[in-house]
């Protein structure tokens, strides 16, 4: 709890039983409940989140937006924080996010990823450009500029979700939330940047850069333009 206001930390995971140690073991006290949403795991993440005392939410719907709003389901607290299971997002700095959203009075927060390594192999060096191929088209499409359409870590009141349409069951729901929240003229919202390293990821990854990256585009474009999309 920080100045009265309770947090839920909500991490949606599938087979992250190697990152979620690291993860939960930097999460800060003032976090009041962790909830880990075992999203369609074959392996024991779901006996690893119970032995660290989160809360375990099961999704057998498979998606990283069914995840998400399974976890969100379940959240009782005043502020929500997100972050994934694969060690890449800065938990420890969860503290110092919920203190500028209280500070600045803000509603909602997305934070913005800086490269902390200099790892410049092909495979980051194409990440971070589909990440800004995409980011691009959210702000052309939408005009809304939003510099990190794709990062997963979220500080934000609940009630936010209260106010927000979310259709996306996979990966276009990062850029979905931000695509509602930033819709809405009287949500304060704003992007911090944080340091993020695809490096030290930690197990097998679930993001296939092409055709997550394909599937994310179409999204964006099938939104802004009211078609109907079966699954995204």
């Amino acid at each position: 709890m920080i100045r009265g206001k309770t947090i839920t930390l909500v991490i949606p995971a599938h087979n992250e039983e190697i990152g979620l140690p690291h993860v939960l073991g930097q999460v800060p006290e003032e976090v009041d409940r962790v909830i880990v949403v075992d999203n369609c795991s074959t392996d024991a993440t779901s006996i690893v989140a119970a032995e660290f005392g989160c809360m375990v939410v099961n999704q057998p719907l498979k998606g990283y937006g069914h995840a998400y709003q399974a976890g969100f389901g379940a959240v009782e607290s005043d502020l929500i924080v997100t972050a994934d299971a694969d060690g890449t997002y800065p938990v420890a700095r969860i503290t110092s996010l919920v203190e500028i959203l209280l500070d600045e009075q803000l509603d909602f927060i997305s934070c913005s990823r800086k490269p902390d390594d200099h790892a410049g192999n092909l495979n980051n060096i194409m990440r971070f450009t589909g990440n800004f191929v995409l980011s691009a088209f959210t702000m052309l499409l939408y005009l809304h500029y939003i510099r990190d359409s794709q990062s997963g870590m979220w500080v934000f009141h609940r009630e936010v979700l209260d106010r927000v349409r979310l259709t996306s069951g996979g990966m276009a729901f990062s850029e979905e939330l931000k695509i509602e929240v930033w819709s809405l003229r009287d949500i304060k919202r704003r992007e911090v940047d944080i340091p993020f390293s695809y490096s030290e990821r930690m197990g097998k990854a679930k993001l296939n850069l092409w055709r997550d990256g394909f599937r994310n585009l179409i999204f964006l474009f099938a939104k802004r333009f009211g078609i109907p999309m079966t699954r995204a």
